[in-house]
């Protein structure tokens, strides 16, 4: 029998995982088309490479995807299990909850390792693989979007006139260029000749332009200064609603060039933590699996009336936790407030410990008044949006 109910619970924890994680990817997906259809619309940009654009999107999506899924498939898998009355019958039969979940274990270990390999080895790939396929098109823009006699505005806070270039090297004859920054300051750039320089190591756009004037003008003080100039670079960017920075966030760094990264640091005498963090929270999440698995039981099986969304609804609730108290602790880590260490592992263990606590009362059936308190106010809240939602359609 155990068997049996082991490959019972497994298949009714996969289906929910699957669809719940289909479900999400779409969804999450769909909040990116806008920036993808502005690519096609107006740059250009091939079908193909917004495809690309869509890859190299899902493994940060599945950083968080993964777990709630997770946590979903656990919550509604055994909140239906204590509604049909199967819980009550298993445990009859002799199978206490600490083998009932050994299912739930077999699950979380392989999610873990799904979410592990993808936050260690796809995350920085895929987004440094974006970045890289941005700057392409960027470079692309560059050399075939500059038009002469044409006021072009395909770049970030940018606007250049070019008067004439050339067919023969594409050297640009009589440039403007009209620069807005973040600083409240206006530049209006003239030259005599300028080049476009690409730098694949940096991912970086250039415009270089030689003997020419700047005028620039401080806006809050209407402060104006002319500069004269041999040579004057300006980095491009395609204009898109969501540019990265051209230089390699952690986001980017595999967990060998974060640990170079913070010796580098450490040896310089600055603050490694902020690096520190970064290559522990890799491992703090996919290792958070278990702790939800932990939860998740004691959870569904309480005997709460509330909707047929309640799994939804608790596992929002549990991950709102999760990452609030995660970038708490992070938050404070950084700023050296607290021990690096307890910064990106502190959640874990708090949720842990809440956990452990929680499943420890579920297996001796006991009551925990809080924790009713807690699923009792998700009820009134459902209750009221619902009522809330009817009034306004009707």
């Amino acid at each position: 029998m155990p068997r049996t109910l082991d490959i019972y619970i497994l298949k009714e924890l996969a289906i929910p995982f699957i669809l719940s994680s289909g479900i999400l990817s779409i969804t999450l997906l769909l909040s990116k088309s806008l920036k993808l259809i502005e690519l096609i619309v107006n740059h250009g940009v091939s079908i193909i490479v917004v495809l690309k654009f869509l890859f190299f999107l899902m493994p940060p999506f599945l950083i968080y995807i993964i777990p709630i899924s997770f946590l979903l498939s656990v919550l509604i898998t055994f909140n239906r299990f204590s509604g049909d009355n199967e819980i009550t019958a298993i445990k009859a039969s002799g199978v206490g909850l600490y083998r009932l979940s050994a299912p739930v274990a077999v699950m979380a270990i392989i999610t873990s390792l799904l979410s592990a390999y993808i936050t260690l080895f796809a995350f920085p790939w895929a987004n440094l693989s974006g970045k890289k396929l941005l700057y392409d098109v960027a470079r692309t823009k560059a050399a075939t979007g500059i038009k002469e006699k044409t006021f072009n505005d395909i770049f970030d806070r940018i606007l250049i006139y070019v008067n004439h270039i050339s067919q023969s090297n594409g050297d640009l004859n009589g440039i403007m260029v009209s620069e807005e920054r973040q600083d409240e300051t206006s530049n209006v750039i003239i030259a005599n000749r300028g080049v476009l320089m690409t730098n694949p190591q940096s991912m970086s756009v250039t415009l270089r332009m030689m003997d020419g004037t700047v005028h620039k003008t401080i806006k809050k003080t209407n402060k104006y200064t002319l500069l004269m100039f041999n040579t004057y670079d300006i980095n491009l960017r395609v204009k898109t609603s969501d540019n990265p920075s051209v230089s390699r966030t952690n986001r980017e760094l595999t967990i060998g060039e974060l640990l170079q990264k913070i010796d580098k640091t450490k040896a310089s005498g600055e603050n490694a933590s902020p690096y520190i963090i970064d290559m522990h929270k890799r491992f703090a999440l996919p290792s958070a699996i278990f702790i939800f698995g932990l939860m998740g039981i004691p959870l569904a099986i309480q005997h709460v009336r509330t909707s047929r969304y309640r799994g939804f609804i608790i596992a929002l609730a549990v991950m709102l936790i999760y990452y609030t108290l995660s970038t708490l602790l992070e938050s404070l880590g950084e700023e050296g407030r607290i021990n690096p260490f307890f910064s990106f592992c502190g959640s874990n263990i708090i949720m842990g410990i809440i956990g452990i606590y929680i499943f420890y009362k579920a297996h001796k059936e006991s009551r925990v008044k809080w924790l009713d308190n807690f699923q009792g106010f998700l009820a009134s809240v459902i209750y009221r949006a619902k009522e809330f939602l009817q009034r306004k359609a009707g």
